[in-house]
């Protein structure tokens, strides 16, 4: 690869600036918006994409979250009645999580959010440019990570495809 140093430091600049900005926005939009925190909204939905057992360590890696701060946004939307939980009849180790029709309309409300505040941002891009930097950060991440990511919508940036919520390949 033929790039420079300053080259790959604007790039892992730009990556952490642009994370710390959709964090920080994300945080304010979704708590003025719907109520609830960025890191209650990510876990409501992958269980909403994802729904029936899972392992909650694997939801974290997904997420980039710790195991603890998953299994508080569980305990905490399901106390909000977001959703149910209940032990996996697989393993003790799992639970089965299911939204409630308040979840689901919670998990809608905030991709409506979330893609009304998007939309100046990706503006200035073509289609041909988002799908670059979709592809370009999947293998950075790919890099980080060692192996395949999956994405936010299941699909992999290479060849492993791995359950957000169960681990499995």
């Amino acid at each position: 690869m033929d790039v420079t140093d300053a080259e790959i430091a604007n790039f892992w600049f730009l990556v952490r600036k642009s994370a710390a900005l959709m964090d920080r926005g994300g945080e304010e939009l979704f708590r003025e918006g719907i109520g609830i925190s960025l890191s209650q909204f990510m876990v409501l939905s992958v269980i909403d994409a994802r729904p029936g057992a899972f392992n909650q360590q694997t939801v974290a890696d997904y997420l980039g979250l710790t195991k603890g701060t998953v299994s508080r946004q569980i305990e905490n939307a399901e106390a909000a009645g977001l959703l149910t939980t209940s032990v996996s009849p697989v393993s003790r180790r799992e639970k089965v999580a299911r939204l409630t029709a308040e979840g689901t309309e919670t998990v809608r409300r905030g991709d409506e959010l979330l893609a009304q505040s998007q939309f100046a941002a990706f503006s200035g891009l073509d289609a041909d440019d988002l799908r670059a930097t979709i592809r370009t950060l999947s293998r950075f991440a790919e890099g980080l990570h060692g192996t395949a990511v999956t994405t936010y919508d299941g699909a992999t940036a290479g060849p492993a495809l791995e359950d957000p919520t169960t681990g499995a390949r």
